[in-house]
């Protein structure tokens, strides 16, 4: 490779307002480096001095970091690139403990997301679409899934469950798609929900334990194959009418729908978490909404909270994945 970064390693935390050393290599007339976060901010300009580079630069806002190495022959023309995700964590000083916020979207939210835009507007993760059924795949999905990765946003993807079609080709449907998943990537997500009313049909056609059966099989199917734990998406009054509030699942993330909107919420209403609170552990992230609005998307879109701070949303992420 002709421009390499070698240092830090993918997926690093480095604490807030300390500085970072990256370092790296080049060959093949690669003479100058251009090291940027986000593919926008220059972060340093160097020039390769037997074969290696090194930019020192501190970061002082917390947040995943998209890091992009390009290299430059001696026509000033870019020849290769590299690049890494970093996490810049709280520090020993900070005191806060915010709440991370995030969006969904699909391909009614278009094919126009600026996700540069949205990360600018304190936007910490994102979940699109990838696929549905034994067939459907989004057409906007490979967009948004490189565009949030290149604007350093935590990414995630997400399947919507057919209850009636075959399960080995919903699992097929979805790995197509999804391919691979980076370590800084976010679990896969099964949506399971009984909207709109040709899917609540299907639903209705399972008994209770058909229905537990086949959502557990694309769970445990989807786990051995990427050795990430799938986060399930549900809503309350799915979960008690379609899975008898079962506590069956509990040991996924919840990825929880009911729309009490934090943002304007005087009475502080806290969520319904079916399964008795989720096996007593609590929603992991929250659609709270349907109807918000964010720089950099068109119209409404869905708007989510993490439950917890960002440096726990970086633990989650590495507790997701499942060791031998």
């Amino acid at each position: 490779m002709p421009v390499q970064i070698t240092n830090p390693a993918n997926g690093s935390q480095f604490q807030r307002g300390n500085a970072v050393e990256f370092k790296g290599t080049a060959d093949d007339g690669v003479i100058q480096v251009k090291l940027l976060a986000e593919d926008t901010y220059l972060l340093g300009d160097v020039k390769v001095v037997n074969g290696t580079w090194s930019v020192v630069c501190p970061f002082n806002r917390r947040g995943k970091r998209r890091i992009i190495a390009k290299g430059f022959n001696s026509s000033n023309k870019q020849i290769s690139s590299d690049g890494i995700d970093i996490f810049i964590v709280a520090s020993s000083a900070d005191t806060s403990d915010l709440l991370e916020f995030g969006i969904d979207v699909s391909n009614h939210n278009g094919t126009s997301i600026n996700w540069q835009h949205v990360k600018s507007a304190d936007i910490s993760f994102a979940f699109v679409k990838a696929t549905e059924g034994g067939t459907f795949k989004d057409s906007t999905f490979t967009t948004n899934w490189r565009g949030i990765q290149n604007a350093g946003i935590i990414r995630g993807a997400y399947h919507f469950f057919r209850p009636l079609k075959s399960i080995e080709e919903q699992v097929k449907n979805f790995l197509d798609v999804v391919v691979k998943l980076a370590p800084s990537d976010l679990p896969p997500a099964l949506d399971l929900e009984h909207f709109p009313d040709k899917v609540r049909v299907e639903w209705d056609q399972l008994s209770l334990n058909e229905r537990i059966d086949r959502a557990k099989t694309w769970l445990d199917k989807v786990e051995q194959k990427t050795g990430r734990k799938p986060i399930i998406y549900t809503s309350p009054s799915f979960w008690e009418e379609f899975m008898g509030d079962t506590q069956a699942f509990t040991d996924h993330a919840l990825w929880l729908a009911n729309y009490v909107n934090p943002a304007n919420n005087p009475g502080n209403k806290k969520p319904k978490v079916p399964a008795n609170n989720w096996g007593r552990k609590g929603f992991t992230f929250w659609q709270h909404t349907e109807d918000g609005t964010v720089a950099g998307v068109s119209g409404k879109v869905d708007r989510n909270r993490f439950n917890g701070s960002f440096d726990r949303l970086v633990a989650f992420v590495e507790e997701s994945i499942v060791t031998a």
